[in-house]
């Protein structure tokens, strides 16, 4: 049985392939290595020649422009990527407007003053935490006063109701605050009506009657010293009867305005007001101001509302005879349909009438003279006794100009010529201005004197 050769053996080569192996190797060897310097040549020819070109711009004086523009721009791009980074850590804070500030301290014996009442607070922290903040109302801002006494302190502004994760700003930061030791003062009310644009003008509120008119004030001694009274504030609105209610107490200072930092004793006042309605029926006269022209005189006036009924305080009421209709007479040169605006005396809350509608009739005009009109004194409210210094004062002469019609309707009983006495003092020759009133209507009558002297004996 004949042996097996093995299948992996080695071919032998002989001496010459062996020489022509080595040389074949030796050949590729120096090839690589040529092309191996020729590419590393390459290479660091290109580098040279970027820089020499560099080196020939960067230092080329007609180049400094180009590179200062190119070395600011790289310096714009850096700041401006710094302050992209800064907005993007803005976007998670917050400021919150006008948050109210409380106060921890005893109101019973101290006065703060000093203080903002609203603060504002800036929030930083993450956008989840910064996002949750939102109604200013949940949040506060204390000054903590404990263990102060009398005296100005800085104190610094503390924010309440914020998440620890979140970090706050306060501005103002502080506050200088003055505290001052409260006093007690007793002063009496006086008052005010408030809402009286909502009562109906035909009623007529009485004097309020106070359960007590005494009460007391606490503040520091400096506010008390500007307290100029205390008002009880009533209000009105709607009430037709006598009513009691309890009115709010307020303090102000000699300019009229409040003083909030005063306590008062009781904060409100019970007081009870009568409410009435006093009206009285008067007629309605119109009164021709200046001269008819064209020697034309008023013979008769129709008006569709000869009286009108006013609502007034009684004292006015009683000093009200008539509501006149004052009408340019100037402005009449022939028979005039027209509508005239009643105005209310001085006092009168409402009238039921505002307009009259007049048909005014012309007719021509005579005048006729009356001597001997006797002169009377009125309104003695003081109840002086008057004498003219000139006898013959005791009369004047009136000339009376009209319609023929109305003018024979006229006598000497119709007129009263008066001094008016409410404003007469005792003396000797004072002068007193003459006023004429007649019960017929429509005429033009004057004196011959305007005024007479006289003198005034207790």
């Amino acid at each position: 049985m004949k042996e097996k050769s093995p299948k992996n053996t080695n071919p032998k080569f002989n001496s010459e392939e062996k020489l022509e192996l080595a040389q074949r190797i030796a050949r590729q060897s120096e090839k690589f290595s040529r092309r191996t310097e020729a590419i590393g040549n390459g290479f660091f020819r290109i580098l040279r020649w970027l820089s020499d070109s560099f080196d020939k711009i960067l230092f080329n004086p007609r180049h400094s422009k180009f590179v200062a523009f190119a070395l600011s721009g790289l310096i714009f791009l850096a700041l401006n990527a710094n302050d992209a980074g800064a907005t993007a850590t803005l976007k998670n804070s917050k400021e919150l407007k006008d948050v109210n500030v409380s106060l921890v301290y005893n109101e019973e014996m101290y006065e703060i003053s000093g203080y903002d009442e609203k603060v504002n607070i800036g929030v930083i922290g993450d956008y989840s935490d910064i996002s949750m903040v939102s109604d200013v109302s949940d949040y506060s801002v204390e000054l903590d006063l404990g263990g102060l006494t009398e005296g100005t302190h800085r104190v610094p502004y503390k924010a309440i109701g914020f998440s620890s994760r979140i970090k706050t700003y306060i501005e103002p930061a502080t506050a200088e605050i003055t505290i001052r030791k409260k006093e007690t003062k007793t002063v009496q009310l006086s008052y005010d009506f408030i809402n009286l644009d909502k009562l109906d003008p035909k009623y007529v509120l009485g004097e309020p009657e106070f359960e007590s008119r005494d009460v007391s004030i606490k503040a520091s001694k400096e506010t008390l010293s500007n307290v100029a009274f205390v008002k009880a504030l009533i209000d009105v609105s709607g009430q037709t009867e006598e009513f009691t209610t309890e009115a709010e107490l307020v303090a102000y200072n000699q300019q009229g305005e409040k003083i909030e930092s005063v306590d008062i004793i009781p904060k409100k006042a019970k007081v009870k007001v009568g409410v009435s309605s006093p009206h009285k029926t008067v007629p309605v006269r119109p009164i021709f101001e200046g001269e008819v022209p064209n020697n034309k005189a008023i013979k008769e006036v129709k008006m569709d509302h000869e009286a009108i009924t006013i609502y007034a305080p009684q004292s006015v009421l009683d000093s009200i005879d008539e509501v006149v209709v004052p009408i340019p007479a100037a402005s009449l040169t022939d028979d005039t349909k027209t509508v005239q605006n009643v105005s209310l005396p001085s006092g009168v809350r409402f009238g039921t009438v505002s307009k009259v509608n007049m048909e005014i009739k012309l007719g021509k005009g005579i005048s006729k003279k009356f001597d001997k009109v006797p002169i009377n004194w009125r309104y003695n409210v003081n109840g002086y006794k008057m004498s003219p210094v000139n006898k013959d004062d005791v009369y004047t002469s009136i000339e009376v100009f009209g319609t023929e019609e109305n003018v024979k309707k006229f006598t000497v009983d119709n007129v009263w010529v008066y001094i008016d006495m409410r404003n007469v003092e005792v003396g000797d020759n004072q002068e007193g201005k003459l006023y004429i009133e007649s019960s017929t209507p429509y005429l033009d009558i004057k004196s011959s004197k305007e005024s007479i002297i006289f003198n005034v004996i207790e």
